[in-house]
């Protein structure tokens, strides 16, 4: 992505659009562009194999918020983070698919990972440190989609959708294991 990237803006330069200051943040952005649009499509192949759109949807509503603002492992390189995230789906969604289970036990496996989630609170990465107010707004962010999760945990409960609270119950053992190896890997740094 790195390279495609460094093309794009070699030829947006090339031509006059971006001046010499620029090239480093437009060389930026088209590679987030280009990594997100790659995940992205990737994401919605695999629900699409699996006829789970929906319920890939739904992954993402919870995951994305819960992962941008507890933090949690991050592993090295692109490729490796795209091939995390891809296996991280892909295994929600077929368990999810293949595996059933009472809602009672999928709405305290939820609940055991968001108290989990919230006792580790946020974790900095090594190569990204938060200051105090930016934790502060992470740790309140992280309460609302806790909060936005337990009501939506509540709907599925009474409504018995076990589907959806199983699928959410995954969601968050997912984030609530990245959050732990996260935590013990960046203490150690």
């Amino acid at each position: 992505m790195e390279h495609l990237s460094i093309v794009l803006t070699d030829y947006i330069f090339k031509k006059g659009i971006i001046d010499e200051k620029s090239y480093e943040i437009y060389q930026y952005g088209f590679q987030c562009f280009l990594e997100v649009s790659v995940s992205t499509i990737c994401s919605i192949e695999i629900a699409l194999l699996l006829h789970m759109l929906p319920e890939c949807l739904f992954f993402f509503l919870l995951f994305i918020p819960i992962r941008s603002f507890s933090g949690g492992l991050h592993l090295k390189t692109y490729f490796s983070c795209f091939i995390g995230s891809c296996l991280i789906l892909a295994s929600t969604l077929l368990i999810v698919k293949y595996i059933t289970i009472p809602i009672h036990i999928s709405f305290m496996l939820y609940a055991f990972c968001a108290i989990i989630i919230l006792i580790i609170g946020p974790v900095d990465h090594p190569n990204r440190r938060v200051d105090s107010q930016e934790n502060r707004i992470f740790i309140q962010r992280t309460h609302f989609t806790l909060l936005f999760s337990f009501l939506l945990a509540v709907i599925f409960a009474i409504t018995e959708n076990a589907r959806y609270m199983f699928l959410q119950a995954i969601i968050f053992a997912f984030i609530c294991i990245t959050a732990f190896i996260g935590r013990i890997t960046y203490k150690q740094s």
